[in-house]
């Protein structure tokens, strides 16, 4: 696991503790701790797994 997927499921774990799970941050942070693309890619062409991939 990288540092940047664990720091996505950090994200994510703390969003779900508060009950944010709705938002499209979370469901950013959850794909993205999950190794999926990025449901909110930032560049074009769309950034395969992270903005910092792009």
């Amino acid at each position: 696991m990288t540092t940047e997927i664990r720091n996505w499921a950090v994200i994510a774990a703390a969003m779900e503790s508060k009950g944010a799970s709705k938002s499209q941050m979370y469901r950013r942070a959850k794909a993205l701790a999950e190794g999926l693309a990025d449901p909110m890619p930032t560049s074009a062409p769309a950034a395969p797994f992270s903005i910092s991939a792009a």
